[in-house]
């Protein structure tokens, strides 16, 4: 892998995130309405399409996922426990805490799954759906807990494993893998209606990442949004790199493991804040600085890997 692909794959997911910037801001498209219903609509319906007709038609056989899990899972937990021990100096108070762990660990799923699919084709889109099927309760796990030290959201065990096990991507990934498992896979007559559907996913994702992006609020909150994006973008990825390696993942679906450790964080955890009572605008300042300096981190954190992972 060189610079050029990984730019290319950047390209279009620059483009569309900038074109929902840019829409968000024409009249007829600034309605919080307008854009709150069309990120549901991605990620309640078509997203968890597209990891359904992703994971019931890969060949698994290839991929170690316990490997692969473990290489993934073990620096998310050492990067939050990091962050909780040093929340009183990576954070001026409790709410903001939160949204620095959320930072520091949560990743655009929208953004992993297009340049996965970019840089490794087909095979890259299903890798990218086990990888997502791995990371997904990892992390809305860790974040959850995180907001018990705010002494708000769900207090109680069944509360927590709910939320976890409702969550639409988590849905998607564990019925594709029954389709795959039993051997039923994707029938020709339903692949007409959901492949079109799983094709619209990321587009609409990616433009509502673009318009959801909010001005960087650095004043207040410099050390904190530094700390979490140093975290987030290259703490994250180089124990992540030493895990893959360490683990002996094969080399696609490690870099595809790559690509979701070092991309920004995830739009949902501004929601998230919003409403278990973290720091929202700081959430939402972690969230556009995140992916601007991904563009700038990423292609070479993707070739350090290559170079280590090949």
């Amino acid at each position: 892998m060189s610079l050029v692909p990984v730019l290319l794959a950047l390209f279009p997911v620059t483009v569309l995130i900038a074109l929902g910037l840019g829409l968000r801001r024409l009249p007829g498209f600034g309605s919080d309405e307008f854009w709150a219903g069309a990120e549901k609509l991605a990620y309640y319906c078509l997203l968890p399409v597209l990891l359904f007709t992703s994971v019931a038609e890969v060949d698994v056989a290839h991929v170690p996922i316990a490997r692969l899990a473990a290489a993934l899972v073990i620096p998310t937990v050492i990067v939050s426990v990091g962050i909780v021990l040093a929340r009183r100096v990576v954070a001026r108070d409790l709410p903001a805490f939160t949204s620095v762990l959320q930072g520091g660990i949560r990743f655009n799923t929208y953004v992993g799954l297009s340049l996965a699919g970019s840089l490794f084709g087909a095979e890259g889109t299903a890798v990218a759906a086990i990888v997502a099927a791995i990371l997904v309760p990892t992390v809305n796990i860790i974040s959850s807990l995180g907001f018990e030290f705010l002494r708000t959201g769900p207090s109680s065990l069944v509360a927590l494993l709910r939320a976890i096990v409702t969550n639409p991507l988590v849905l998607g990934c564990v019925v594709g893998a029954v389709a795959n498992v039993s051997g039923l896979g994707l029938p020709a007559v339903a692949a007409t209606v959901l492949d079109p559907l799983a094709a619209a996913s990321l587009p609409i994702g990616l433009l509502c990442v673009g318009a959801g992006l909010r001005m960087v609020e650095m004043r207040d909150h410099a050390r904190a949004i530094i700390t979490s994006t140093v975290i987030k973008l290259l703490v994250l990825p180089g124990l992540s790199l030493a895990a893959l390696a360490q683990f002996a993942v094969p080399s696609v679906p490690a870099l595809v493991g790559m690509v979701f450790q070092s991309i920004a964080t995830a739009s949902s955890g501004y929601v998230m804040a919003r409403q278990l009572g973290g720091d929202a605008k700081l959430m939402a300042a972690l969230i556009a600085g995140q992916t601007v300096i991904m563009l700038l981190t990423l292609p070479f954190v993707l070739l350090i890997a290559q170079s280590v992972l090949a």
